[in-house]
């Protein structure tokens, strides 16, 4: 879990590290289907013709803010954005269910889709798992737009989505008798959200298959886990495990499920870790002692708000990270 804030008190004497220092994840920020998702909102950007998301286009304030400016500004719902007068609705990054699409038509609405490929892809499959006849499970936040959108294009009762167990409709293994025994169905497939923890994905699959292949039961896993975000997490450990990191920063929106997990991978390897959103959120008490500061940032955040806390860093009398945040390449090509 990420650790609780730390409460604002007084510095302690101790004398600080000889030498402080950022280094930086290999992996970090934005992934190419954020940087597509905008890509796309910025070239229908228009302030005299205004696009309205529906919801954040990506899980990043300072981004959503920018657009704003630019006639980009999101609505709860398709009815909302026609009473403000906007004629133009947009599907963010994390997909949404196909009921969009008819109440865009519905309304004569004009629709702009940015949803990520690899959250299609996952669209896809639930459909195509529920044809199978599975009854699908959904590793993931249930209120997180993604993980909505996927149950949505399954369209069935048979799938729930899950983080824990007990989060499931059943309560004992497939065999199972006695009174108030619910064991699953014959057929189970399991895929998860784009933005989890593999490790935690893995432990659960492994609870969930014992349920279910007693008796005859049928389980599937399908990895969905995006390969951006497992490359953010892996570069982390990596960082963790070859430089001496006292203390992580893994910077990026709130709502953001990959930046949260990358915070988590840190506490689990033993490191104290901090999921931000701005560099005024970091802590006086948190720099003391610390040598060594490793930094991430989950696939929303732009390059200039990791800056930003580097800036604030270097300020309180660390080095920045040789070579900057990250390479330039200048025959970089996006890989969409």
């Amino acid at each position: 879990m990420v650790s609780a804030p730390v409460k604002d008190i007084a510095p302690t004497a101790a004398a600080q590290p000889a030498v402080r220092r950022i280094v930086v994840a290999e992996e970090l920020g934005y992934c190419w289907g954020v940087r597509r998702a905008l890509d796309i909102i910025e070239e229908a950007a228009d302030p005299r013709g205004r696009v309205a998301p529906i919801g954040d286009i990506i899980h990043n304030p300072q981004v959503v803010e920018r657009l704003r400016t630019r006639g980009v500004e999101g609505a709860p719902s398709v009815a909302e954005a026609e009473a403000r007068g906007i004629r133009r609705v947009a599907i963010t990054a994390h997909g949404m269910g196909p009921h969009l699409a008819r109440d865009a038509a519905a309304h004569g609405m004009e629709l702009i889709d940015t949803t990520c490929p690899l959250v299609t892809k996952v669209q896809r499959l639930a459909q195509k798992l529920v044809r199978q006849g599975y009854y699908l499970v959904v590793y993931g936040d249930a209120y997180h737009p993604e993980v909505r959108g996927v149950l949505a294009w399954a369209d069935t009762t048979k799938a729930v989505a899950a983080k824990k167990i007990v989060d499931l409709p059943w309560n004992a293994r497939r065999g199972a008798t006695g009174e108030g025994a619910i064991s699953p169905p014959r057929k189970v497939a399991l895929v998860s959200q784009t933005t989890k923890n593999i490790d935690e994905l893995m432990k659960f699959a492994g609870e969930l298959q014992a349920m279910v292949v007693p008796e005859g039961g049928e389980f599937r896993l399908c990895n969905t886990i995006c390969e951006p975000t497992s490359e953010r997490q892996n570069a982390l450990k990596r960082l963790v495990e070859h430089d001496r990191v006292d203390l992580i920063l893994a910077i990026g929106g709130k709502k953001s499920s990959n930046t949260a997990r990358l915070a988590e991978v840190g506490n689990q390897m033993g490191v104290a870790a901090y999921h931000i959103e701005r560099p005024e959120e970091i802590a006086d008490t948190w720099l003391d002692g610390v040598g060594t500061v490793g930094l991430t940032a989950g696939a929303s955040t732009p390059d200039d708000v990791i800056e930003q806390v580097v800036n604030h860093l270097t300020a309180r009398g660390f080095t920045p990270p040789e070579g900057g945040i990250r390479p330039v390449d200048p025959n970089y090509v996006p890989a969409y």
